[in-house]
């Protein structure tokens, strides 16, 4: 059971422009993107004005109401509200918040978002593989590093969106709302309940026009027997653990990464490695939502 179900909601009517907004998505590749990301949350949106949000979502930046998002029929499981702060944790003023805005407005119809696949590549490889992989985990590993691998890199994330919004906002001097980013520890959130047909579906939806191993229904979902995945009883294409890493490895090149500590883990599926630098601002495509929240520049409000 979710705790926070329980608890009172927050106000939807006490958000401010600038806040940010949490949240789980009901497919199964967000489920997916909250794990390897860390965190309960699949995505961020920004508060607009007029009862809107804005967000980095797929084809591109764009307001739309809060009320469709908050639908018992809308795509969410559930939206928690941070209210956005200083860098130096004060309050924002009404100016700052509108600065916020007005940037984050500039971007609409001309900043395409990356799709859910690529975040996960990029979220493999920020922090490395899980170990002991099922092999439909390691077809759709390979399948998200080598889609991020060959994505727009101009194309944002929702984590990155939401974090340019206030580091590239109009101020003096620059970057002055720029969003603290503290690396945290690690978690032990299960894994989750992945309905691997459901996600099958999802993963060749963002694939087309499709590779030629899923044209062949090498992998097909017709392929299925008995409930069990065909990628439960093939070898997922020959991807061993070099494959793996050798795919992975190309993607953190490319993002300009050192590679992954395995001694990292403290379990069985942890997953390994970091890859904040030390000192100096965050590599904005690798913020995720978890980092957001845990900015010293955000306050948790609630669950709306």
């Amino acid at each position: 059971m979710d705790p926070q179900a329980a608890r009172p909601r927050f106000p939807v009517d006490q958000l401010q422009v600038g806040d940010l907004l949490l949240m789980l998505g009901k497919s199964q590749l967000s489920k997916l993107i909250a794990w390897f990301g860390d965190s309960a949350y699949s995505h961020v949106s920004l508060v607009s004005a007029d009862g809107l949000l804005i967000e980095g979502i797929r084809p591109a930046v764009k307001e739309s109401p809060l009320a469709a998002r908050l639908a018992p029929d809308g795509p969410v499981v559930f939206v928690d509200a941070y209210r956005s702060l200083a860098a130096d944790g004060s309050p924002l003023s009404e100016d700052d918040r509108a600065v916020v805005l007005r940037h984050a407005r500039s971007l609409i119809g001309t900043t395409f978002a990356q799709d859910d696949l690529v975040t996960i590549g990029l979220l493999v490889a920020l922090r490395g593989k899980p170990r002991h992989l099922p092999v439909w985990l390691r077809w759709l590993i390979r399948e998200a590093t080598d889609h991020a691998i060959r994505a727009d890199s101009d194309r944002m994330l929702c984590s990155e969106f939401a974090y340019r919004a206030f580091a590239d906002a109009d101020t003096v001097p620059a970057r002055r709302l720029a969003r603290p980013i503290v690396p945290g520890e690690p978690s032990d959130l299960p894994f989750p309940d992945v309905d691997y047909i459901k996600l099958q579906e999802e993963v060749r939806e963002m694939l087309k026009p499709k590779r030629k191993a899923l044209e062949q229904d090498a992998l097909g979902v017709d392929a299925v027997t008995g409930g069990t995945p065909v990628w439960d009883s093939v070898d997922a294409l020959h991807l061993d653990d070099a494959a793996l890493d050798a795919s992975i490895m190309a993607l953190r090149e490319r993002l300009g990464l050192e590679s992954p500590h395995a001694k990292a883990a403290n379990s069985v599926d942890a997953v390994l490695g970091t890859a904040w630098p030390e000192v100096g601002p965050p590599n904005p495509k690798l913020v995720r939502p978890r980092d957001l929240a845990d900015s010293p520049a955000s306050r948790y409000l609630g669950r709306l």
